[in-house]
Order: structure tokens, then C-alpha cells, then sequence
């Protein structure tokens, strides 16, 4: 974890990053101190709800791909939603190596040293820059948080099917008044084959990830102002959003689920939603989506 403060005439800047969700894990297991002056009530502690979710001790485990709720349902629905991908194509290709992969017989036969055969990311490919807000207001219902996650992640795999590196960070940005706390979190680098979707579905579909495990971070960062305690921040709205992160035009910003028209009701129809948000219509067969919810199709949480 790595801690920086900017100060300015207009507002202090509070940054944590998180290599990754391993990181993050090891940052909350250590029983970082406290901001007692603010931090009083201590949501992240609050007993299970339906808010909150279960317990903080359970969501720390959970960061190693322990989180399956609806993972099943989601891998099913996601072969159907690849169906409506528009020129897929395959971003790796196959290497020879000194290890790993399968062995080409007749190499090893002639003591060949790089005698093995294995999947590697072609690097002359695209690279994607995709940023996941893990902020939403009081009011997100469950549901809403589910279906951004859902359709965040098929999006992300289709982009990888049609040749694109993808570079993923998880980010909060809240804000109390000039008071400014950002932290994220890495999920996937180019150098990552493709998405490891055990270890990121934890983070996009659960309300715990924020409401327990981001909250507990919080609660360590040096804030002043005592409104942080009742309100845990207000979220960033959309375009002020992209200008703090210093997005380029490229860059793919999923915003908060009503920031990306995410209602909660139809996975389909909300996944729709995202992909007009994200300016992505020429990459999907809209049709082909709405489809399948015509034909009864149901995602079962």
C-alpha cells in the first residue's frame, strides 16, 4: 500500500494504492490504525445487513476468489453474450518456450532447449485502459450493483476476444467538501493473458467490497473532516470524474450503476445500457442482446 497527500489551494488529495487485490489484502489483515478523531461508528464493523453484507472478516478472505455468489450463472449467461460479439478474433498466439505449456515431441526428442508450446499475448495488440469506479451512492440497490458487475465483465472479455490488452483498475474517488480520497486498486495488467474472472468478479458484483473492505480503508486514511464518519464520502459525477483521473478519449470509464444507466431489473437490458454509456455500439450486436431476453432468457441470482 503506498499513501500520497497532495495539498493545494483548492483541495487535499488523499491517494492508496494497491498493487493488487493481494495487496489490499494484506494491507487490511495487518489491523491498520484507526483514524479515531473522525472514524467513530466504524461501518466497516457494522453487523451483517442487507446493506453491508456479511461480515468484515469474511469479505478479507473472499479477496483470493473465494466469492462465488452467482459466479455459475454468470459464466453460463457469458458464453450466451459472446454470441452477440462482432468480429471476434483470438489475441494470443503460440510460442515456443523453455517451459511451460506442452511439449512438441519432436524437439524434445532432438534435445531442442525451447521444446515447448505455449499461449502468449501478442504485443503489437491494442491496449486498453479500463477504469471500474467502485463508488455509488447510499440509494444503489443490490441489484443495480450486480448487473453493473456482470455487464462490466462480459464487456471486458469481449474486448480481450476481439484482439484488445486490457489494463484494469478498480478505483474510489469520494469526496467531502475539499477533502479528496482516492484509492485503487489493480486487477489485470497487459501482461495478464486474458481477465481472471475468479478474482475479479469479488469486487464487481459484491456490495461488500466497498461497503466493508474499502470502508476499513477508509477508516485508516488521516481525514479531517468529521462528516466523513456519518457519510463515508460523496460519490464524483461522471465528467468530473474523468478529469481527475486524467482519462484519455480512449480510456473506458465505468462509472456508478445510474451513471451507466444500470437499473437493476433486466441484466440484458442493462448491459445494453452500459454499452451505449461506453460508446461501444459498432464492438456488439445490440439486437442479438435484446434478443435474448425476448426469448426468456434469465439471469438467477
Amino acid at each position: 500500500m503506498q499513501l500520497d497527500v497532495k495539498n493545494s489551494f483548492f483541495r487535499t488529495e488523499y491517494n492508496i494504492s494497491f498493487a493488487n487485490l493481494t495487496d489490499l489484502y494484506n494491507y487490511i489483515k495487518s489491523n491498520p490504525a484507526i483514524n479515531a478523531e473522525v472514524f467513530k461508528t466504524r461501518a466497516s464493523l457494522n453487523p451483517v445487513d442487507d446493506f453491508h453484507g456479511e461480515r468484515l472478516s469474511d469479505c478479507i478472505e473472499w479477496c483470493f476468489g473465494g466469492y462465488e455468489k452467482g459466479l455459475d450463472n454468470f459464466l453460463v449467461n457469458s458464453l450466451k453474450l459472446k454470441e452477440s460479439i462482432v468480429d471476434v478474433s483470438d489475441s494470443r498466439r503460440y510460442v515456443r518456450s523453455l517451459y511451460g505449456g506442452v511439449p512438441i515431441p519432436p524437439l524434445v526428442a532432438a534435445n531442442v532447449p525451447d521444446s515447448m508450446a505455449r499461449y502468449d499475448i501478442d504485443k503489437s495488440l491494442v491496449t486498453r485502459n479500463i477504469y471500474f469506479s467502485l463508488s455509488y451512492d447510499c440509494t444503489t440497490t443490490y441489484n443495480q450493483i450486480v448487473n453493473r458487475g456482470l455487464a462490466t465483465l462480459f464487456i471486458i472479455q469481449a474486448l480481450e476476444e476481439k484482439r484488445q490488452i486490457i489494463d484494469l483498475k478498480a478505483e474510489e474517488l469520494v469526496r467531502v467538501y475539499d477533502e479528496y480520497v482516492r484509492i485503487d486498486v489493480g486487477l489485470k495488467k497487459p501482461g495478464d493473458l486474458c481477465l481472471d474472472i475468479s478474482k475479479c468478479y469479488f469486487p464487481m458484483v459484491s456490495r461488500e467490497f466497498l461497503r466493508r473492505l474499502l470502508f476499513r480503508v477508509l477508516e485508516s486514511v488521516p481525514v479531517k473532516n468529521h462528516e466523513w464518519d456519518y457519510s463515508y464520502g460523496k460519490i464524483i459525477p461522471y465528467e468530473e470524474l474523468r478529469e481527475i483521473l486524467e482519462l484519455k478519449e480512449d480510456d473506458l470509464l465505468i462509472g456508478g450503476p445510474r451513471q451507466m444507466g444500470i437499473k437493476g431489473d433486466d441484466v440484458y437490458d442493462d448491459t445494453i445500457s452500459m454499452i451505449k454509456k461506453l460508446g461501444l455500439e459498432a464492438e456488439f450486436d445490440l439486437d442479438k442482446i435484446q434478443s435474448f431476453k425476448e426469448k426468456g432468457y434469465q439471469y438467477v441470482r
